[in-house]
C-alpha cells in the first residue's frame, strides 16, 4: 500500500470515503494549516478556529462516505470549513446581541477589560479589520492570503469564475487598506 502523505488528495479521499482512517489522517495533516487560517479569518476567532475546523473535517469525512470524490479536494474541504466558519460567527454575533441587551442590566462595568483585550497588537487591528469586511470580502482574503490557495483553487471553494475571485481580492484588500488607514494603522 503507498504511503498516504505521498498519494494524490484525490487517492486520498477515496480510501477516506472506503473507510480508511490512515488516509484521512492524512487529508486532515496535509491541509490543517491552511484550515485552520482560513476559520480564523472568517469566524474572527483564532480561540475558536481550531474547534471549527474539527467539526468541519467530520463532517468532511462523514460525507465521503456517501457522495463521490470531489475533483478538487483541498478547495471542497475548505469549503466545508468556511461553511462552519461562517455558522460560528453568525451564532457568536447573536450571542453578543444576546449579551448586549442584558449588559445594560448588569452592575459590572466590562469596558477595561474589554478595551485591554482589544488594544493588543497589529495582528489584532489586522483581524478586527478583516472581521469588517463583508462576508464575501473575508472569504476571498481568507483563502488567498491566509489559507494559501491560488485564484484556481480559490475559485473553485468559493464557486465562482476566477476573473471574479481577481476583482474581490482587489476590491476586498482596498476597503482593507481605507479601513486600516482610516483607523490609522501604517504597516512598515
Amino acid at each position: 500500500m503507498e504511503d498516504p502523505n505521498e498519494a494524490p488528495d484525490t487517492e486520498l479521499a477515496a480510501r477516506a470515503g472506503a473507510g480508511d482512517t490512515a488516509a484521512f489522517g492524512a487529508l486532515v495533516r496535509r491541509h490543517q494549516i491552511a484550515a485552520v487560517r482560513q476559520a480564523t479569518i472568517i469566524s474572527g476567532s483564532p480561540d475558536e478556529a481550531p474547534d471549527i475546523v474539527q467539526e468541519a473535517f467530520v463532517k468532511a469525512y462523514r460525507a465521503l462516505g456517501s457522495r463521490p470524490v470531489p475533483d478538487k479536494v483541498r478547495s471542497w474541504m475548505l469549503r466545508i470549513v468556511a461553511n462552519e466558519a461562517h455558522n460560528s460567527r453568525r451564532g457568536r454575533d447573536r450571542r453578543t446581541r444576546r449579551d448586549d441587551r442584558y449588559a445594560a442590566w448588569s452592575e459590572f462595568d466590562s469596558v477595561d477589560t474589554m478595551t485591554a483585550a482589544l488594544s493588543a497588537v497589529e495582528a489584532g487591528t489586522l483581524l478586527a479589520a478583516i472581521g469588517r469586511l463583508h462576508a464575501r470580502d473575508r472569504e476571498v482574503i481568507g483563502y488567498r492570503y491566509f489559507a494559501g490557495l491560488n485564484e484556481l483553487e480559490t475559485a473553485a471553494a468559493v464557486g465562482t469564475a476566477i476573473g471574479t475571485v481577481k476583482s474581490r481580492t482587489a476590491r476586498a484588500l482596498e476597503r482593507l487598506r481605507k479601513d486600516l488607514h482610516a483607523g490609522g494603522w501604517s504597516h512598515g
